[in-house]
């Protein structure tokens, strides 16, 4: 009996001494963590070995890891505290941050998107980093109003970092590349067309004005900048807006964002026959994932030209290929109505009521939001 009793007083003795030392190992990580990365990721590592169950210590080792830029040992830590604790949006988040520093696009965009929708937490200056990786992202599939998507809450605070404002400059010119592989007068005017439309977008309208008064001066004949400034008056002038992508369309008849834009105001003006031309002309050049938006364009023309039979078909693929865009459901309820088609109208406008209670969604290229349509 004595001796099982000292076996279990010993044992006692081992796990608060285990404690100990793992509760020091904690304090000198965490201490560690904002000055010597490197020696917090070490003892990290070891604490862990200790409690491999510690998920805090999980996403703290995977912190410090991405700031020494071992961004594979970054993911794996961060996934292994997820395993333990997956409601964590900020390491979510971390994790999409390390995946596009390995340049696993497809993958980073995920991991963000899991974060944003659980939370990226208080930190301004990291929601921002997301956000514009996000929004690179998008910028380099030609998703760019999605990519605005991304950097329109950044507006409210009236962030203005050089990388957002870049950011902002490429989805206004409709530039999927990455800036560094740009020529210098192309950056600048880059730079420009974001700070111009970042002031629009922040609601700072004399800045704006202003700034694409510089813009238009400076560079009159640089691709995209005048869809950038139809896009900047589309809210207030639409006429004026469709002379600037008219003008485009004249030195770059291949710009399909402005022959999309260009196409839902002539059906809006009158002009359908116009508007089914140009959006015929953009379904041979946008990305496939610009498909639906064309196929959206050409069913509203002939809607306008009150050939419905015709549409139903070009709004079907349309929704099929972006099945959570509300518009696209709003379009085909109509032109179903249109041909008679009484219990499949009411279930598409169910459907548009169902998902824009939910979202507001972007549905032109650029920074046009489909409620104006």
């Amino acid at each position: 009996m004595k001796l099982f009793l000292a076996g279990l007083l010993l044992a006692g003795l081992a796990a608060a001494q285990t404690t100990d030392n793992f509760d020091d190992l904690a304090r000198r990580a965490e201490a560690a963590l904002d000055s010597n990365p490197a020696e917090a990721a070490s003892l990290y590592k070891e604490a862990l070995q200790q409690r491999p169950s510690w998920p805090e210590g999980w996403f703290y080792l995977g912190g410090a890891l991405y700031r020494l830029g071992r961004y594979p040992e970054a993911v794996d830590a961060f996934h292994k505290g997820l395993d333990l604790s997956p409601k964590n949006g900020t390491a979510w988040a971390f994790v999409g941050l390390a995946e596009y520093e390995l340049g696993h696009l497809e993958s980073a965009l995920s991991a963000i998107g899991k974060g944003e929708q659980i939370g990226l937490g208080t930190n301004e200056g990291f929601e921002t980093a997301v956000r514009q990786r996000a929004a690179m992202i998008l910028i380099r599939s030609s998703l760019f109003d999605q990519a605005m998507a991304q950097l329109q809450p950044l507006s409210k605070r009236q962030e203005n970092s050089p990388a957002v404002v870049e950011a902002v400059g490429l989805c206004s010119l409709a530039i999927a590349e990455e800036p560094s592989k740009l020529p210098e007068r192309t950056r600048k005017a880059v730079e420009m067309a974001g700070q111009a439309m970042w002031a629009a977008t922040s609601q700072r309208g004399n800045d704006a004005a202003e700034g694409f008064r510089q813009l238009l001066a400076a560079y009159p004949n640089q691709p995209g900048v005048h869809y950038a400034m139809g896009l900047y008056l589309m809210d207030t002038d639409q006429h004026a807006a469709l002379e600037e992508f008219e003008k485009e369309l004249s030195s770059n008849p291949s710009h399909w964002p402005t022959l999309l834009v260009a196409a839902f105001l002539k059906t809006r003006q009158g002009a359908p026959e116009v508007a089914l031309h140009l959006a015929e002309r953009a379904r041979k050049l946008v990305p496939a994932t610009y498909h639906w938006l064309c196929d959206a364009e050409m069913g509203r023309a002939l809607l306008a030209q009150d050939q419905p039979a015709k549409a139903v078909p070009l709004f079907e693929e349309s929704v099929k290929l972006q099945p959570d865009n509300a518009q696209t459901h709003f379009y085909l309820e109509q032109a179903y109505r249109r041909v008679g088609r009484k219990s499949d109208a009411q279930r598409e406008k169910a459907e548009f009521v169902r998902l824009k209670s939910l979202q507001d969604p972007l549905a032109l290229p650029g920074v046009v939001n489909s409620t104006s349509r």
